[in-house]
């Protein structure tokens, strides 16, 4: 019975090699969860990298695991002997057309990097490999491939918004929109830009007054990611020129006026990034006017001003270009 055990598991070792080498594949990939990914787009990239960096005899199994927005690649030995390493590759950033290569080069780098490891290194493996979509052990993997970078270029965001803020003095409630552009200088840092436009209305015992604020943006952001949320905080100075104009009863006469305005400015910002080009989200942004605006009466006592802090909120969508 041992006899003919041992020859059948010989047989099916020499018809499993037959098949490969028929095949011309020595690499073999079994996907879980990665409906994404186009498997043929995937083989055919991975050959060629293996290809390149002669590779095309290697004999490993890659198995892949997609979640949310990334991809894990694990490797294992054809007939159960495990490398150590596994690489996980980000995919958030990457256009639909390219995560296929993405992926194939990252795991191109890791079968190099394994073929490449002295023999002691390696781990035998107890049992059958487990299947592409188990949980994988951490007593079986040691160490780790750095995570591969999705994108070599800066990613950029046109945003917009409607926003509103509560300022000056008496305090008011003013309205408007925002437009503005966010230019990533690497993680996690960005440069913000913004325009914004504003109008309120004061209603007071001697005038009503109403408001109109044109300001701009600059500043410096950083990102952080938790799951599908990006959230980001950023610090600049926001300036513009605002409008007064005073409604009075006879017999007082209401007069306007337009001055510069400035002011520090820490812009929140809460996005759901799903992973495609529309992102809405959520901000917010407090500031304090540093160059401030006063309309007076003809005693010289201030009617209204625009000074102190401000307080605003915005709801808007971004566009990932």
């Amino acid at each position: 019975m041992k006899v003919a055990a041992s020859l059948g598991s010989g047989l099916l070792a020499l018809l499993w090699g037959l098949h490969a080498r028929a095949e011309g594949a020595h690499v073999e990939l079994a996907m879980g969860n990665c409906s994404a990914l186009s498997e043929n787009a995937l083989r055919e990239h991975l050959e060629l990298e293996l290809e390149t960096l002669g590779l095309s005899a290697a004999d490993a199994r890659l198995a892949l695991r997609c979640e949310a927005t990334s991809v894990s690649v694990e490797l294992y030995r054809a007939l159960g002997e495990r490398y150590p390493v596994h690489v996980e590759v980000e995919l958030r950033d990457t256009a639909k057309a390219a995560r296929e290569r993405l992926v194939a080069l990252a795991a191109s780098e890791l079968v190099a990097q394994a073929e490449r490891a002295p023999a002691a290194a390696r781990t035998l493996s107890p049992r059958a490999v487990p299947a592409a979509t188990a949980a994988p052990s951490a007593d079986l993997a040691p160490q780790s491939v750095p995570r591969a970078s999705p994108a070599a270029r800066s990613p950029i965001e046109l945003f917009v918004a409607g926003n509103t803020a509560y300022s000056g003095e008496p305090r008011a409630t003013l309205w408007g929109a925002t437009l503005g552009t966010r230019w990533g200088l690497g993680r996690p840092w960005s440069v913000l830009f913004d325009v914004r436009f504003e109008r309120g209305r004061a209603r007071l015992e001697l005038a009503d007054v109403r408001s109109t604020l044109f300001s701009g943006f600059v500043g410096a952001g950083v990102g952080a990611a938790a799951g599908p949320l990006r959230l980001s905080a950023g610090a600049g100075v926001r300036a513009g020129w605002l409008s007064l104009v005073a409604t009075a009863q006879p017999p007082n006469e209401g007069r306007s006026l337009t001055a510069p305005w400035a002011g520090l400015a820490v812009p929140l910002s809460s996005t759901l990034d799903l992973g495609g080009r529309a992102r809405p989200f959520v901000g917010a942004e407090v500031g304090y006017v540093a160059l401030p605006v006063r309309g007076t009466l003809d005693d010289g006592s201030v009617l209204v001003a625009q000074r102190g802090a401000w307080l605003s909120a915005s709801v808007g969508i971004a566009i990932a270009l």
